[in-house]
């Protein structure tokens, strides 16, 4: 081999300028994603409230954990906001992206806005303005529930059993536009003689949702479930908004209870364990759903 040909292999394996693009990504991921993981994981095994004064009492945040009941009721509302959420998310999502895109001849650039308009406004506003429309006297929604047969004066959100599912609708209104828009993305990969063949055929509008939109959005649906359960483990601004977590915690999540305990009780040890744990259930159901279903269009893999 000649010296050229050593060189031009020594300078390729070795691309500074490449690196040096890549850097800022990973100076990054390194101080505001890494270290602040090792840190949380670090400080889980001590009983601590200012970094100051850090007692050392290894797994017993741990198995405190698992011994707390409102740990498992933010789990099981987290389930409730998986299983409830993402499914109508998308199924709203869907129709309303095949209805602008593909029944709409006008319009279709308005109707797309006024639908993700909920997405880019604040959370604090959704969360303030879902919370008059569910109060139990002035509310728009409970007087519409009254309205139709449901006697006496609802109070949703102060109501143990049914305030976590006041905030999953608000959470649906807000975040339905963002389905949409991911659909109409989807749709519009679509090959147009793919459609005109099942016209041709005689097809049905169902039909055409069923063999030809459902099955070609495989990897939307996918990418959907998986940002809606990295999402549903992040939920915080609407619910702490909304209900504070109460009422007496039946609709804590995890975020807003890591929050109380960190912030509001002192108990950094414990809320650090508490992040630990959460961020371990998330990676299991993603790797469940990686598995399982593939990663949508996160993680394609090559053709074979």
């Amino acid at each position: 081999m000649s010296d050229v040909a050593i060189k031009k292999r020594v300078k390729k394996k070795y691309n500074i300028p490449g690196y040096l693009f890549i850097l800022p990504s990973i100076l990054f991921f390194v101080f505001y994603i890494l270290y602040p993981i090792i840190f949380v994981g670090w400080s889980s095994v001590y009983d601590w409230s200012t970094l100051k004064n850090m007692t050392f009492i290894g797994i017993e945040n741990y198995t405190k954990i698992f011994r707390d009941k409102v740990f498992w009721t933010t789990m099981r509302n987290s389930l409730y906001w998986i299983i409830t959420t993402v499914p109508i998310q998308a199924t709203l999502g869907f129709f309303l992206a095949y209805i602008v895109e593909e029944r709409l001849r006008k319009g279709k650039g308005v109707f797309r806005t006024v639908f993700f308009l909920p997405v880019a406004t604040s959370v604090a506003v959704v969360a303030i303005v879902w919370g008059k429309m569910l109060q139990p006297y002035q509310g728009i929604i409970t007087h519409y529930l009254s309205e139709i047969g449901l006697k006496g004066q609802m109070n949703i959100l102060g109501m143990p059993k049914s305030a976590i599912f006041g905030c999953i609708m608000a959470n649906i209104w807000e975040w339905t536009g963002w389905s949409m828009i991911m659909y109409v993305a989807g749709m519009s990969q679509i090959p147009d003689d793919m459609k005109e063949a099942a016209k041709i055929d005689g097809a049905t509008r169902w039909k055409e949702i069923r063999y030809i939109y459902f099955p070609a959005l495989a990897s939307t649906h996918k990418s959907l479930l998986m940002l809606g359960i990295i999402g549903s483990l992040q939920t915080f601004g609407l619910i702490y908004t909304m209900t504070g977590g109460g009422p007496n915690h039946a609709s804590e999540m995890p975020g807003t209870y890591i929050f109380q305990m960190g912030f509001t009780n002192q108990k950094m040890g414990y809320a650090s364990a508490l992040s630990m744990v959460t961020l371990i259930f998330a990676l299991i159901m993603t790797v469940i759903q990686v598995k399982g279903l593939g990663a949508g269009d996160f993680m394609k893999k090559g053709d074979d």
